[in-house]
Order: C-alpha cells, then structure tokens, then sequence
C-alpha cells in the first residue's frame, strides 16, 4: 500500500494555504490559521534549547557512568553573585 507524501497531509495542506492565501493573498482569517501552525514552530526554532556535547568517552566492561544535572540557582544567589562583581 502506498504511504501519502508529506505534501498531502492536512497539516502541510494547512500551512501552505495559510501562507499563500493568508500572507500573500490578504485574508485575514487565513494569516490568523497561519499563526496557529506556524508559531509553535518557529518558536521552538528561536527559543528551544540546544545540545552541548560535554565529554565523549568509550566504555569498557564494567566501567559505568554518572550523570547528574546541576539545581540551577535560585533569585537569591542570582542576586548575590551579581553584588559580588
């Protein structure tokens, strides 16, 4: 059975008609349907968090690893380590 193309799917119909018919062609009601699909989107793009690659290390039998994540500050240090500088 053949899969339908992304192009064909409801989403990508949606974005693509908010964005000829609404950005290009003036209707205000398909720019606001164009917010609606394309805002998480880009928002993600602009504000999502990125990998950083800290260590790279191959184990060996029986060796294991810790990871732990570090509590971020609270307003309290914030504000201490800026009246420090």
């Amino acid at each position: 059975m053949a899969r339908p193309t992304r192009l064909l799917s409801p989403t990508a119909l949606l974005r693509r008609n908010a964005l000829y018919k609404g950005v290009f062609g003036g209707s205000r009601g398909w720019e606001v349907v164009g917010a609606f699909m394309w805002g998480p989107r880009v928002c993600r793009r602009l504000f999502g968090k990125t990998e950083e690659v800290v260590a790279t290390e191959r184990l060996r039998a029986g060796q294991f690893v810790r990871v732990e994540s570090i509590a971020p500050p609270t307003r309290k240090q914030r504000k201490a380590l800026r009246r420090a500088r």
